[in-house]
């Protein structure tokens, strides 16, 4: 897997905010990460999207499943380059209808591999985990296109699931450090954030 190329997919994508931001996780960050701009950009949402499908294959999982909302169109992609089904996961149970958290056919036994935007302190992921299992099927990979590094892979470990990122947050920034697309004084005091 090239790196560099996922970052410069990223870069081109501009998906990378600085500022004061409040995290799904309710964490404050200094940096916040959008990747839900990706499939506007088609060149960096196909590298993007070819490097994920590659990581799910080797997981040998039967289904792909994104989570709502921005593993949505990241699964769609993979499935399709994969020949795979997919389906996808709810954040709550809509209240109407099948009132189900999980969209698309899954089966008992078979196994799920989720896939995300970005992974942070993990917790939302658990949801997702456990609305598969209930289901009865099996979990036990999570694929993402960048891990912050603040926590994620622990608590996938905890629930027995292995997490695989295309990059980390860090790879990202020294990337950027490196083309100079931000200072020493931002990769700096982002890093203090992420290693605080």
């Amino acid at each position: 897997m090239d790196k560099d190329k996922i970052c410069e997919a990223l870069v081109n994508a501009n998906v990378v905010r600085f500022g004061d931001f409040t995290l799904a996780s309710g964490q404050k960050s200094p940096i916040y990460i959008d990747l839900r701009v990706l499939p506007s950009y088609p060149k960096s949402f196909e590298a993007i999207t070819s490097e994920m499908a590659g990581l799910v294959k080797e997981c040998g999982a039967d289904v792909v499943a994104g989570i709502e909302s921005a593993g949505i169109p990241l699964a769609t992609a993979v499935a399709l380059k994969n020949k795979a089904p997919m389906i996808y996961i709810r954040k709550k149970p809509k209240d109407y209808g099948t009132k189900s958290r999980i969209e698309g056919l899954i089966r008992e036994d078979e196994r799920v591999v989720l896939i995300d935007d970005l992974i942070t302190g993990g917790g939302s992921k658990v949801k997702s985990l456990e609305a598969i299992r209930e289901a009865g099927a099996a979990v036990k990979d999570i694929v993402v296109v960048l891990d912050r590094g603040q926590g994620g892979e622990d608590t996938m470990l905890q629930h027995k699931c292995n997490l695989h990122a295309l990059i980390t947050l860090k790879d990202l920034l020294a990337y950027m450090e490196k083309k100079d697309f931000i200072s020493h004084e931002q990769y700096a005091r982002v890093l203090s954030y992420i290693e605080g």
